[in-house]
């Protein structure tokens, strides 16, 4: 049985194993800039008792458009987050929020007062209690890592999507695919947009068990190392959120032979502990927060 008590979820196991659980959210965070002359991606992080809330955003638009929209987007969905009441639906906050962050990047202005041109991709999460919720708007991705396995649960909303679509749909020959595959990775859907309707979310929550890793990274990381590579990563260097996610970009510029995009990476580790043996090592103090 499984209830909310505060900022504790307490598990009671019957009948032998009497004992009581709290929920525990830790947090990493790293952001590299590559060889890029400057930095587009901005990331956070942050956790308490009950919930956390992690995103990244990878901005683009040369010059400094790229690192206005991703500030523009994380600032808009950040301060919805902890401006909000009582939120009974997190995937309607998450796609009503996406749409709001999607106009106001639209909006944005260079200094001449004209309209700045720049997009964002967006990878956000939510925990509350056991339960995951994310959003997806680009090609950033989300990872959930239990065990020995590595899922990503997003797709990368870029041209080669419609490309494999109109082929299994018998629309383009494989000729004509081929020709049209060195424009697959550009994106068709980000906040900037305007009216963007392709994001990926789930209406109903992934539910975590103990020791599960989210995993939340710009395009710079899987475009450096593989899926097996981040799961090993992860599983020799897992102890430690923050080293681990330092241990990640630093690979990710290490592996790549030429030009190394902004990497960036948030961690999220969900674990059960003893409430009474954690009261123990914190010394009878409250847990801290982690937040960039």
């Amino acid at each position: 049985m499984a209830e909310m008590e505060k900022d504790i979820v307490t598990l009671r196991l019957f009948p032998e194993n009497r004992a009581e659980l709290q929920m525990k959210i830790e947090i990493g965070t790293s952001s590299i800039i590559g060889t890029r002359h400057s930095q587009e991606d901005t990331i956070f992080g942050y956790g308490s008792g009950k919930e956390a809330i992690a995103l990244v955003c990878d901005g683009m638009g040369g010059l400094s458009g790229g690192e206005i929209a991703s500030k523009a987007a994380a600032e808009s969905l950040i301060d919805a987050w902890f401006g909000r009441k009582e939120i009974v639906d997190i995937p309607e906050f998450l796609e009503k929020e996406a749409l709001k962050a999607d106009e106001r990047v639209f909006q944005q202005k260079n200094d001449k007062g004209e309209r700045l041109r720049a997009g964002t991709t967006i990878v956000a999460a939510i925990i509350r209690g056991n339960e995951l919720y994310w959003l997806s708007v680009g090609d950033s991705k989300i990872y959930i890592i239990r065990g020995e396995e590595i899922l990503s649960v997003c797709r990368e909303h870029n041209y080669r999507l419609t490309l494999n679509r109109q082929l299994e749909q018998g629309e383009l020959t494989p000729e004509e695919y081929a020709a049209e595959e060195y424009r697959a990775e550009a994106l068709i859907s980000y906040l900037g947009m305007g009216n963007v309707s392709l994001m990926d979310l789930n209406r109903q929550p992934f539910c975590l068990e103990n020791g599960d890793i989210v995993l939340l990274s710009s395009d710079g990381l899987y475009r450096s190392l593989a899926e097996e590579e981040i799961l090993c990563l992860i599983k020799e260097f897992g102890g430690n959120m923050q080293e681990t996610a330092d241990v990640l970009t630093s690979a990710a510029l290490g592996n790549k032979q030429s030009g190394q995009d902004n990497t960036s990476v948030v961690l999220m580790r969900y674990s059960l502990q003893d409430k009474k043996e954690e009261k123990k090592r914190m010394g009878g103090k409250k847990d801290e927060f982690k937040k960039m």
